[in-house]
């Protein structure tokens, strides 16, 4: 991270534990740094084990000592002292670098919500979870090129908010700590978030930090903050604010513009990236206007880009595409039109090193444009293509799921909410087939019911691998799948067809095409339960619809 390492002589590197006298064994194998508990603790285990956890050499060491003589008992008396003062003047001297800090900086700071001085975390543990980080998310997202220490040094006096927001997002890949502070660093997120709302030019980092959370959504967070409001909020945010000179990548004044960086342009793209998937996973409205996403091409004459800035706007482009079309007059033939206009223009991405999620992208928006088309086609009664698009229907979403089990297991493990969303809605529109097949809609002949019922199957225990826990919106994808497949398993067709017949209400059968129910195509009434459904929310893997307005 550029400029990170010329800080503020009040550092809080002064704060950090210093190196154990002994290193345990499995660190001493691996040549890394031993951090172990002081020596007054009855369990020394080492940070690495215990994250690891791995049995440690020192926990055994500690449970085993013999019994001090005078001299030693002694000795360890003033040693323990020591170590004590020394945590209380480390305390002390923390607290009198944040009052000096906080007259110099225009950033406000909130003493409440320090993870550190409050006990929820330990320097070692944040430095730890920030490591995590940066390898997984900070790299990519926030062109992050620095330690854990270092980010940490930055983002103690900067943000609060991006410092308890990257350890939230790097906690999914460390259950011991998560099962420990997870709940208390969500509250502490939705405090800071609304402290910096009402801040009047928001720094760069809340809005780093607003990206992560819209794309990597910790569920119980999403309960109390809604995630389309924030993101777009926060883009309205930096547009009306004071902040829009240096987020575009200059600083000063319009008369007297400076080239600073790429990284605020990349930050604004990701904001939006994460605002309209949003959007299209809610099937809510955009805060933006439509112009607003094409601005975000201007990436490109930055010299300073990247393959992964390329993927960025080529998904933004065809969300975007894909936002128009469902919001205007909705005509088939001009939808492929445009996607195939889209695919000529941005398919040399899926030539780059980069994982292809702007081909998943691509996959997606053809899934959700033939399942309109089938919906608009039994609406009107015209089925002469419907066995077409039912067929382009199922490629497209055997196309979208397989595109994503061919990425690495490293791309999958840090998947966004995003990719874990075109998964899901894929395999719901694959149920839906199946349910069509079984009840003998009109062009669900040729429905391969047992390859879909497969991919189904696949889909939900490889989103149940990768879930970090039973709040991981991975599960709940989970949880719906299975239900709903099993709700389309248990259909007896001819039991169906026969109950249809004999039902008080006149229900026509397939070979009356005239007067076909509009049901058809939209899965069973009931598929899954009502804390399922509840569970999910605010996301929608309903059948897809053109919504006016």
């Amino acid at each position: 991270m550029n400029g990170m390492k010329a800080q503020h002589p009040s550092s809080i590197l002064m704060l950090k534990r210093k190196r154990a006298l002994e290193a345990c064994d499995s660190c001493r194998k691996q040549k890394t740094r031993c951090l172990a508990g002081p020596p007054d603790d009855e369990d020394r285990t080492c940070l690495r084990c215990r994250s690891l956890q791995l049995e440690c050499s020192l926990a055994k060491s500690s449970q085993t000592l013999r019994k001090p003589d005078g001299d030693t008992l002694e000795s360890s008396a003033a040693t323990i002292l020591n170590v004590n003062l020394e945590k209380r003047l480390k305390v002390l001297e923390k607290a009198v670098s944040s009052l000096s800090t906080s007259a110099l900086h225009t950033q406000p700071t909130y003493p409440s919500e320090d993870i550190y001085l409050n006990g929820i975390l330990s320097l070692e543990e944040i430095e730890l979870l920030l490591d995590i980080f940066i390898e997984r998310y900070g790299k990519r997202w926030l062109s992050l090129n620095c330690s854990g220490a270092e980010y940490l040094e930055f983002l103690y006096r900067k943000s609060h908010l991006m410092l308890v927001t990257a350890c939230v997002t790097a906690l999914r890949h460390n259950p011991s700590l998560k099962a420990r502070v997870y709940s208390q660093l969500l509250d502490i997120v939705d405090r800071l978030v609304s402290q910096e709302l009402l801040t009047a030019s928001p720094s760069l980092q809340f809005f780093e930090a607003v990206s992560i959370l819209s794309l990597y959504q910790p569920l119980r967070y999403v309960q109390k903050q809604d995630l389309w409001l924030l993101s777009g909020f926060s883009l309205r945010h930096r547009i009306l604010s004071n902040t829009q000179g240096w987020f575009n990548g200059f600083v000063g004044s319009r008369s007297t513009l400076t080239y600073l960086d790429i990284v605020p342009a990349r930050t604004w793209n990701h904001l939006c990236h994460a605002h309209l998937l949003v959007c299209i996973g809610y099937r809510r409205h955009a805060m933006l206007e439509e112009t607003t996403f094409d601005e975000c091409r201007n990436i490109l004459t930055n010299c300073k880009a990247n393959e992964f800035d390329g993927n960025i706007l080529g998904m933004l482009s065809v969300y975007s595409l894909l936002y128009r079309l469902l919001r205007s007059s909705f005509d088939l033939d001009y939808a492929v039109f445009q996607l195939e206009e889209w695919r000529k223009e941005w398919c040399h991405l899926w030539e780059q090193p980069e994982p292809l999620y702007s081909q998943v992208a691509y996959f997606y928006a053809y899934n959700v444009i033939y399942e309109i088309g089938i919906q608009m086609t039994s609406d009107s009664k015209h089925f002469t293509n419907i066995a077409k698009y039912v067929s382009m229907l199922e490629t497209y979403a055997l196309k979208t799921v397989d595109s994503i089990f061919e990425l690495s297991a490293y791309d999958m493990s840090r998947c966004s909410d995003h990719v874990l969303f075109h998964v899901a809605f894929a395999c719901a529109s694959m149920l839906r087939l199946m349910y069509a097949a079984k009840t003998k809609d009109i062009g669900s002949l040729a429905v391969q019911t047992e390859l879909l019922n497969e991919v189904v199957t696949k889909a939900w225990k490889w989103l149940l691998l990768i879930s970090v826990d039973q709040y991981h919106l991975a599960t709940k994808f989970a949880t719906y799948l299975k239900e709903y497949q099993a709700t389309v398993n248990d259909v007896d067709p001819e039991t169906f067809l026969s109950s249809s017949k004999t039902g008080s209400s006149i229900v026509p059968s397939p070979s009356d095409p005239t007067t076909a129910p509009s049901t058809w195509y939209r899965g069973p009434p009931r598929a899954v339960s009502d804390a399922t459904l509840q569970a999910l929310k605010p996301y929608n893997l309903g059948v897809a619809t053109v919504e006016h307005g």
